[in-house]
């Protein structure tokens, strides 16, 4: 066998071994394009939903002080109807309206206050799907990509 042939053996060789590595980084680069296009498309909902978790923080700053103030007038009608009746010995007649209103009004707020834990819940467990579809692709994601992430987890 001379050299020549000798040499061109080994480059075949060499090249059937090299052939499928290029077929699976082919293969790699086809994932992270698509795992990049789902986490680009991942962020985005994270971004809107903490965007919308701000953005609801006002309304139920709002809804609290609606609440302590139904909850300041019913004690003080509560407070008011113990001395009318007090200083009264007479049966009331405002008792049951009264009454009426103030579990109305405790009705209400409760009402107010499940369906407000209910659409920030809802925002917490998408918020929380999405964190853990990131934890599990963390070690598969390029530096700059990383890099994106944590710059918007600072913003």
């Amino acid at each position: 066998m001379n050299p020549t042939s000798a040499q061109q053996a080994a480059l075949r060789i060499l090249l059937e071994d090299v052939e499928p590595l290029l077929k699976q980084a082919d293969e790699v680069t086809t994932t992270l394009k698509a795992v990049r296009e789902k986490l680009n498309a991942d962020l985005d909902t994270l971004r809107s939903l903490v965007q919308r978790a701000v953005d609801g923080q006002p309304a139920l700053l709002e809804a609290g002080r609606k609440l302590n103030g139904c909850a300041a007038r019913i004690e003080a009608s509560i407070a008011g109807a113990g001395a009318m009746a007090a200083a009264k010995p007479a049966k009331s007649r405002h008792w049951p309206a009264l009454l009426a209103t103030s579990v109305g009004s405790a009705l209400l707020s409760a009402a107010l206050v499940t369906a407000l834990l209910c659409f920030v819940g809802r925002d917490l467990l998408e918020q929380a799907r999405i964190g853990r579809a990131l934890q599990s692709a963390w070690a598969s994601l390029d530096a700059g990509t990383r890099t994106k992430v944590y710059e918007l987890m600072s913003k």
